[in-house]
């Protein structure tokens, strides 16, 4: 059964011990950040925990962060297995399920309109020190190509300029910024809808690399099963998700820039302050007793590492055409983008290249920056392994490609001024780790294997569990 709401979501997080409560008064302004680094840094990438900050400070409002930001959790949104969790996002979104309006839901428990708006009233923290202002960092974006009206939802950061005023950072390629060239082009204010505390799946094909035109919300109810529930809003020609904690009303207006940022990226680095256009907030609607959704940017490992990851996996995954692909890992390193590393049972030689080119080529692919491929022998979520293909299995002169100038991640810190205003584009590497087929490495050493298994069976007996 799909949860009903980030309510239902919490509460099975707190079953399973996935929460830790911070029941002291934290401020927004940089301690949550700092609560969050350490719980991140602590836990590491399979052991942190979500964190629940019961009294921010100068807010009555609870504030929720990195429900997601482990693999476990992320799998119990999806209530299926770790290692069944790609196999089950191709299955599911084969049957897109489209969102169902209703008439009302408890994201109009509260309503501000106009003047009433004060984005203040929200407790949006100031993650890091070099932060340009707070940032919305779990939104959901929803709009309509004004052209064919087909729905997009994404996930873009806002930060808080004033009461009314949010900015926005979407790069050429992102859908949204499609749409809102349309809209400007015809001379006219873009709509959008900003959702923040949602059902677990909504998040995750915010953050999913499917093509363009295709309904992320649909795809949200093929995942979960039943269709999301939509309201109409009270300023804009737009529904929002029903039971969502907060919804911002706005509208994008054309050529409207506010400098924006700096902002602490998923990269680790902090990304430029430059012009950036504006959303200028209509309304805000939400529950009386709102829980606010937030997740920690910055050094990996983090949320959007898991969320990011997985969702580009799969996607990878249904969207490559090759056979032979057995596991897809997008590395926390990598913040869930930049790296992936795939394993294959390679039937030729040259087949490592073809299948790393065929990643870049996907939509997923377009904001990798490097494709590893291994055989199906190593496990890609394990890096010591992969650094050992790499290190032993790769012919510099032979098993490396750089391809030039393809589309890029405007947030890679390594892009120069004029790549990332150019239309974000810049160099890929493909590194090939299998090994040849053709002139065959020496054997590699490894314990007998009939007493391998014996001891594999008996390792209680060695004090090894």
């Amino acid at each position: 059964m799909p949860y009903r709401d980030l309510r239902a979501f919490l509460e099975r997080l707190e079953k399973e011990q996935e929460v830790l409560k911070v029941e002291a008064e934290v401020d927004i302004m940089y301690e949550v950040g700092a609560v969050c680094r350490l719980a991140l840094d602590r836990g590491g990438v399979d052991g942190n925990k979500a964190l629940y900050f019961s009294h921010p400070k100068g807010h009555s409002h609870s504030l929720a962060v990195n429900l997601l930001s482990t693999r476990k959790r992320y799998c119990l949104a999806f209530e299926c297995d770790p290692d069944e969790v790609h196999q089950e996002w191709v299955r599911r979104t084969k049957n897109p399920i489209p969102p169902r309006i209703v008439k009302d839901g408890p994201c109009k428990e509260v309503i501000h309109v106009g003047k009433e708006v004060n984005l203040f009233q929200l407790p949006i923290p100031t993650w890091n020190d070099g932060d340009g202002g707070p940032y919305i960092t779990f939104p959901c974006h929803i709009s309509k190509d004004p052209d064919t009206g087909i729905r997009n939802a994404g996930m873009y950061r806002a930060m808080v300029h004033d009461e009314r005023t949010l900015g926005i950072l979407a790069a050429p390629y992102r859908h949204i910024r499609h749409h809102w060239e349309k809209a400007h082009a015809q001379g006219s204010s873009f709509p959008v809808v900003i959702a923040v505390g949602l059902d677990p799946t909504i998040y995750a094909t915010t953050v999913a690399s499917f093509p363009f035109g295709v309904d992320e919300l649909a795809m949200a109810g093929a995942l979960r099963g039943a269709p999301v529930e939509m309201v109409p809003c009270e300023t804009i020609p737009l529904e929002a998700p029903a039971t969502a904690e907060v919804i911002i009303e706005g509208e994008i207006l054309p050529g409207a820039l506010r400098e924006e940022g700096p902002f602490g990226e998923f990269t680790g680095y902090y990304g430029d302050r430059a012009p950036r256009p504006l959303i200028e907030v209509k309304a805000i609607t939400h529950r009386k007793d709102f829980i606010f959704q937030e997740t920690y940017t910055g050094l990996p490992h983090h949320e959007n590492c898991v969320v990011t990851g997985i969702s580009n996996e799969a996607e990878l995954i249904r969207q490559c055409p090759l056979p032979g692909i057995r596991k897809v890992h997008f590395t926390s390193g990598g913040g869930g983008y930049l790296h992936v590393v795939v394993s294959i049972k390679k039937p030729y030689d040259g087949y490592g290249k073809m299948v790393g080119l065929s990643v870049l080529g996907t939509t997923p692919g377009r904001t990798v920056k490097i494709v590893t491929v291994v055989d199906d022998d190593i496990d890609p979520t394990d890096l010591a392994q992969v650094d050992w293909a790499v290190t032993t299995r790769v012919r510099v002169d032979r098993d490396v490609e750089i391809i030039k100038d393809l589309s890029a991640n405007v947030l890679d810190p390594t892009m120069i001024l004029n790549e990332k205003r150019g239309g974000s584009r810049a160099d890929k590497m493909v590194i090939d780790a299998t090994k040849p087929l053709l002139e065959p490495l020496q054997p590699e050493c490894r314990p007998e294997r009939r007493v391998m298994e014996e001891v594999m069976r008996n390792r209680e007996k060695y004090g090894i569990n």
